[in-house]
């Protein structure tokens, strides 16, 4: 009997060190910046939803095995209308609603204490298109309450997701090509 008290002890007491934990997005935003042959221009949501699965070794993170996150394309914004409704016509919203991130794979390296960086292998989906990409994250976990803040940038090309760079001004004005999508989400058990 004190054999299986002690064994069932020591298991439930590495499972506390070697714990795998579900976490929710308790906020993020997420920013898209472009160029065009007038300015720099950028839209930006601090909506969506984003949930991950992250081990660790008593507080050191090891692992994530799991991330999703879903965005509705139209709660991005910019401080002009028209850009708004050329984007949005632009990324085929009516039709693909959402832009989306699935993750089951990814390489967590230690930076400084609690700081990691992690490479995310996943499908990114913008308008219908999914593509295959590995995306930088920098993790922060916050030892007292084990929260983490997440933060990084990635660049794509509108083309690669069949989206036509946006034009206005009977194309007087032209978007470019490249983006830089760039995100910060704060994660709680």
């Amino acid at each position: 009997m004190k054999r299986l008290i002690f064994t069932t002890t020591l298991l439930m007491s590495l499972s506390a060190l070697f714990a795998q934990v579900k976490y929710q997005s308790s906020g993020q935003t997420i920013k898209i910046e472009g160029t065009s042959s007038l300015h720099e221009w950028h839209m930006t949501s601090g909506e969506g939803s984003c949930s991950a699965t992250f081990n660790f070794d008593g507080t050191t993170l090891t692992n994530m095995p799991s991330l999703t996150f879903t965005v509705r394309a139209e709660t991005l914004k910019s401080d002009t209308k028209g850009l708004n409704k050329n984007a949005y016509k632009a990324m085929k919203t009516a039709k693909y609603p959402n832009i989306t991130f699935s993750s089951h794979q990814a390489t967590v390296r230690s930076n400084v204490a609690n700081n990691y960086i992690i490479s995310i292998k996943g499908q990114l989906t913008i308008s219908g298109v999914t593509k295959e990409v590995w995306i930088p994250v920098t993790c922060i976990v916050n030892p007292a309450d084990m929260s983490i803040v997440a933060s990084g940038s990635y660049k794509i090309k509108m083309s690669e997701y069949n989206v036509t760079p946006p034009s206005f001004m009977f194309g007087a004005m032209k978007t470019g090509d490249g983006l830089t999508i760039k995100f910060n989400a704060s994660f709680k058990k």
